[in-house]
């Protein structure tokens, strides 16, 4: 049973990466279960790997797209590193000063930002390793920002300068921008792009989702521009 589920997890996953609208996804989970339950067989004996069966199924179907699993990861990346930008430049504003970088600076927030851009892709093997990987990223990016705040304390020359209220208050703005596209998407037909089978539909039963999905979008959508000014008012605090 526990390899049986697995499977169907794995299978379920594969299909929401590859952007399959969930009743297509139903209909194909429904597919593997009816053929199960008739035969006795198990999910790996009938289809074989769920990742390479999945993919068969995808590139014979070419059903309607979707797109919000990766809109949304691409946002929430791009928000971080406005995030880690922007708030650095606080305390800089707090002092009237300018914000500067040095090389080792911008070699480091490059570091940062080519990992944080690269998380899209990196999302099907955070699915399915999210401790490792998850656990990783979290350390490139500790040693990444450490090793700004070293290179700020070290005489190398300045190689840029910029307005320090207008980087703040810009990627703020970006911020907010992001977060507004993410809700989009995360409430585009809310509730119509779950995994339904058509074995479980009932005569009379409403499909029409409440509006309990909008206000569950609102906390994803809000957690970056709320850590924005939460770590903004620290560095002000502080400087």
């Amino acid at each position: 049973m526990k390899a049986h589920e697995e499977w169907c997890g794995d299978f379920v996953l594969e299909l929401r990466l590859r952007d399959v609208p969930g009743p297509v996804i139903g209909e194909r989970l429904a597919e593997v279960e009816g053929h199960c339950a008739e035969t006795g067989e198990s999910p790996s004996e009938a289809f074989g790997n769920p990742t390479e069966y999945a993919a068969r199924l995808d590139q014979d179907s070419d059903p309607d797209r979707i797109s919000g699993v990766w809109v949304v990861a691409t946002a929430g990346a791009a928000q971080v590193l406005a995030m880690l930008i922007g708030t650095s430049a606080v305390p800089a504003w707090v002092h009237d000063e300018p914000l500067t970088y040095n090389l080792g600076q911008i070699l480091c927030f490059g570091l940062v930002s080519l990992l944080l851009l690269s998380l899209p892709l990196l999302l099907r093997p955070m699915l399915r390793h999210p401790f490792v990987l998850g656990g990783s990223l979290v350390t490139v990016v500790l040693l990444g920002a450490g090793g700004a705040a070293l290179s700020d304390r070290s005489d190398l020359p300045t190689i840029a300068q910029l307005p320090a209220p207008l980087v703040a208050v810009g990627l703020f703005l970006t911020v907010l921008a992001l977060a507004w596209v993410e809700y989009r998407e995360l409430t585009r037909n809310p509730g119509g792009d779950l995994v339904t089978s058509p074995l479980d539909a009932r005569p009379g039963q409403s499909t029409t989702p409440d509006r309990r999905g909008r206000r569950a979008a609102l906390l994803p959508s809000c957690l970056i521009p709320a850590a924005y000014l939460a770590f903004a008012t620290l560095g002000w605090l502080l400087a």
